[in-house]
């Protein structure tokens, strides 16, 4: 569970960060969190203590402003830099963390 959970939740982030948004403000960890708790496609609900985790590793990493209004904001047709793709890579194994401690 706590893997299908772990890949699913990657999967969410990584269309969130390949998806428009921006709002010229970083979103904070509590809207990250929030629209994560929302993200899941298939129904199966993300703990928010999972979430507010992620949502902290990246609030804290160097993801853009705009993939992080773009994860807020649910935008799946946000086109990602591969700058915002190198960041995601590099707190996967911290976000695998958070997945994997519920």
């Amino acid at each position: 569970m706590t893997k299908r959970l772990a890949v699913l939740a990657a999967t969410s982030i990584l269309a969130f960060t390949a998806a428009c948004g921006g709002g010229g403000d970083r979103p904070s960890v509590d809207e990250v969190s929030e629209a994560l708790q929302k993200s899941d496609a298939d129904g199966s609900e993300v703990p928010q203590e999972s979430a507010d985790c992620v949502a902290e590793a990246f609030v804290d990493s160097d993801l853009s402003d705009e993939a992080l209004q773009a994860i807020v904001d649910g935008d799946e047709d946000y086109d990602a830099s591969s700058e915002d793709e190198k960041v995601v890579a590099d707190v996967s194994e911290e976000v695998g963390t958070c997945l994997s401690s519920e």
